[in-house]
């Protein structure tokens, strides 16, 4: 029979791909839904885009960080509950500024119910346990982006409403799953002296998680939306039928890396090792979009290139995570994982900043701004890293 804290972490783990297929048959059709439905220029799609996904990223901090004031089992169960409430009531209104808004609530309930589980694995597992079962959350993730766009794409044949219906009723189960299997939250070595009280003014005194979240908007910014950064480029350089070749290779390689690969690499990356796994994992993305400058309109040189930079990416997950665990105090991993999310800023701006830079220099400058970017991310946590064993240090 299993413990009850492999069911707790197993319905979680399931929990976690159930709500990212329902996001990931939805959030990749929102514009033909607004153009279809309300029949919203290309412009001003993506304004109500960026400004619901900015906003919840922003709201989600707020709610992430009071987590940490409340029992996560039922917090979890309460971002769920906002999550369906979002997606169900899309369909029903007819009204583009409320569809922005429970759009803007599903990022943001998706968001913290993310943060939260970041939390209570964080706060419940084992310190040898916690480098497998992130990896295998980030797994689930990518299998729920895998699943989810392809049953989107065939919901939108019989009707634009369906992805929303489909996201709301998959919603319901983790309900269940939680509801049943999940213990109630109860950190382990709870006596040590890591264990405060719950004040957010810590966070802003905390030098080290400043450069970690600065870390993650850089490294973001390099890996969140490749796949737009990839397909903005080819636009610009050849055209729409290439762009389409490149992106169906680069976008099943790259799941299939990580879907097979990262549970047996995030194991390896503890604590002990995550320095030199970082710039390790810096290098690959440093080499794939090397890579991405010189591959052309040769299929099998990009499938090449997203396979070495998808092992940035695997390294890079579970490890970004592993930093802001070693220095959250217990009593307030939620907050801290909160004050991570804004990093998820720079995958957000990838698109607008690619843009920019395709319009006002040279096209292959991308790529290498964007090593330039990657260095940044791992300049910042060196320097995390630094500050955080000054600060172990000095107490």
């Amino acid at each position: 029979m299993f413990s009850k804290k492999t069911r707790s972490t197993a319905a979680l783990l399931f929990s976690s791909l159930l709500l990212t297929i329902g996001r990931g048959a939805t959030l990749p059709f929102m514009a033909i839904y607004l153009s279809r439905e309300y029949q919203l220029p290309v412009d001003d799609i993506g304004i109500a885009m960026s400004i619901a996904l900015t906003t919840g990223i922003f709201f989600s901090l707020g709610f992430g960080m009071l987590a940490d004031k409340f029992e996560k089992k039922r917090y979890m169960i309460l971002a769920i509950l906002t999550f369906i409430f979002g997606f169900a009531a899309i369909p029903l209104v007819h009204s583009t500024i409320l569809v922005v808004i429970f759009f803007s609530v599903i990022n943001c309930s998706y968001l913290v119910f993310s943060t939260v589980l970041k939390a209570y694995f964080a706060e419940t597992l084992s310190v040898s346990a916690k480098p497998k079962i992130f990896s295998l959350n980030y797994t689930f993730i990518n299998m729920g982006w895998t699943v989810g766009p392809p049953i989107g794409t065939l919901l939108l044949m019989y009707g634009t409403q369906l992805p929303f219906w489909l996201a709301a009723i998959s919603a319901t189960f983790p309900l269940f799953m939680i509801q049943v299997f999940v213990q109630r939250s109860k950190a382990v070595n709870t006596d040590e002296e890591n264990n405060v009280k719950w004040d957010p003014k810590i966070m802003l005194k905390d030098r080290a998680l400043s450069w970690f979240v600065l870390s993650t908007f850089f490294g973001t910014l390099t890996f969140g939306s490749f796949a737009s950064c990839i397909s903005q480029y080819i636009l610009v350089v050849y055209d729409a039928k290439l762009a389409e070749s490149v992106i169906a290779v680069v976008l099943p390689v790259n799941a299939a890396i990580v879907v097979s690969l990262q549970y047996i690499v995030g194991k390896h990356v503890t604590a002990e090792r995550l320095r030199k796994l970082m710039t390790l994992g810096t290098l690959f993305f440093m080499t794939g979009l090397l890579g991405f400058m010189f591959a052309g309109d040769n299929l099998i040189f990009w499938a090449l290139a997203i396979a070495v930079f998808t092992f940035g990416e695997l390294i890079y997950a579970p490890g970004e995570y592993m930093m802001i665990d070693n220095i959250a105090p217990l009593g307030m991993k939620a907050s801290y994982f909160s004050a991570q999310s804004l990093g998820w800023l720079g995958a957000a701006l990838n698109p607008l900043a690619s843009g920019f830079i395709l319009t006002e220099f040279p096209p292959a400058s991308l790529f290498a701004i964007l090593m330039v970017v990657s260095a940044l991310a791992w300049f910042c946590m060196i320097q995390g890293m630094n500050a955080s064993r000054n600060k172990m240090i000095s107490v």
